[in-house]
């Protein structure tokens, strides 16, 4: 499953770069999301709400105010990115979410068509009202 997203957010990079530079950042911005668990060498474990297995994700790519790149391992396989560009009224984010659930005796890519886009779409919707809210309001988002 591949999600692919272009977003104007009337704040400037560094305060979406806030919410993405790590794996501990995260649960501030997506409400799906419970304590991030430090697992060593960049590891992290982020708990999914409604899901036993937790995000295995590393930042592998980070350029401050500019880009952040993550991968995913364990149950789940993957990469994601996101590039921050600065607009005349705020950012642009644009980038990729690419999830796999790789041990599901081939029905992975059917749950992944039925289930986990819907699932992945959402948090990254939630993200974003809630930058927008926290532009429109000056407040900070709440997790």
């Amino acid at each position: 499953m591949r999600l692919d997203f272009s977003v104007e957010i009337p704040l400037p990079p560094a305060a979406l770069y806030d919410y993405l530079r790590s794996p501990t950042e995260w649960s501030r911005l997506y409400g799906s999301f419970g304590d991030v668990e430090d697992r060593g060498d960049g590891w992290y474990a982020v708990p999914l709400r409604r899901s036993p297995f937790p995000l295995g994700t590393r930042i592998v790519e980070d350029q401050a105010n500019r880009r952040v790149a993550w991968e995913f391992a364990g149950f789940w396989k993957g990469t994601g990115e996101v590039d921050l560009e600065p607009t005349d009224t705020g950012t642009l984010g644009t980038g990729q979410e690419t999830v796999h659930i790789p041990h599901m005796l081939g029905l992975g890519p059917v749950i992944e068509r039925r289930l986990l886009e819907q699932a992945v779409r959402a948090i990254w919707d939630a993200g974003w009202h809630r930058l927008r809210r926290m532009a429109e309001s000056n407040a900070q988002p709440r997790p």
